[in-house]
C-alpha cells in the first residue's frame, strides 16, 4: 500500500506512538522537505509476525505520561472517531478502538489507583484492628469463664450453707 487513507495514517501513527515505535525522517513527496513519517515505522510495525500478540499483551497499566499526553491529542479529533474509521478500513477501526481504550483504561487507572491503595492502607489497618479485636474478645472469653466458674463455685458453696444451716437447725431442735 503506497498511500492509504488520512484516517488510517492517523490510526497507525497512534498505535506506533502508544507502542514507542519511532518514526522514519524522510522527504515529504509534497513539499520535498524532511519530515517525520510514521506510515514507513508503520509498515514495518506491521509486518512483525508479533504484531497481535504485543497489541494483547501490552503493558497497559504502566504507560508513560508524555505518551498519553500525545494519544489524548488523538482521541477527541473528528477523523479519529471509530465510526468514521470503520467506514475506511476494518482492520483501522479494530486498531483505533485498541488507542481509545488504551486512553480510557490509563484515566480511569489514574483515579482508581489512589483509591485501590487507600483500600490496601484500609486493609491493612482493618487488619490490625481485627487483630487487636480477636486478643480482647480472647481476653473477654477468659474473664467470663472465670466469672462462670465463680459463679459456679457460690451456687455449689450457697447450697452448702444452705444444707449447713439446715443441719444446725435439726441439731438445735434435736437438743432442745
Amino acid at each position: 500500500m503506497k498511500s492509504p487513507p488520512a484516517a488510517v495514517k492517523l490510526v497507525l501513527e497512534a498505535v506506533c506512538i502508544l507502542k514507542g515505535v519511532k518514526p522514519v525522517r524522510g522527504k515529504d513527496p509534497q513539499s520535498g522537505q524532511m519530515v517525520d513519517s510514521y506510515w514507513e515505522a508503520s509498515k514495518k510495525m506491521l509486518m512483525d509476525e508479533d504484531f497481535l500478540p504485543s497489541l494483547k499483551a501490552y503493558d497497559k497499566n504502566h504507560i508513560d505520561s508524555g505518551i498519553m499526553k500525545k494519544i489524548q491529542t488523538y482521541t477527541p479529533q473528528p477523523d479519529f472517531q471509530p465510526e468514521k474509521i470503520e467506514k475506511v478500513s476494518k482492520a483501522a477501526y479494530g486498531l483505533c478502538c485498541w488507542v481509545r481504550a488504551m486512553e480510557v483504561y490509563d484515566r480511569v487507572a489514574k483515579v482508581v489507583g489512589p483509591k485501590k491503595e487507600a483500600l490496601k492502607q484500609a486493609e491493612a489497618q482493618l487488619e490490625v484492628v481485627m487483630t487487636a479485636l480477636s486478643a480482647k474478645q480472647a481476653e473477654l472469653q477468659a474473664v467470663l469463664d472465670k466469672l462462670a466458674a465463680l459463679d459456679a463455685d457460690l451456687a455449689e458453696k450457697t447450697g452448702r450453707k444452705e444444707s449447713l444451716e439446715a443441719e444446725v437447725d435439726m441439731c438445735k431442735v434435736k437438743l432442745d
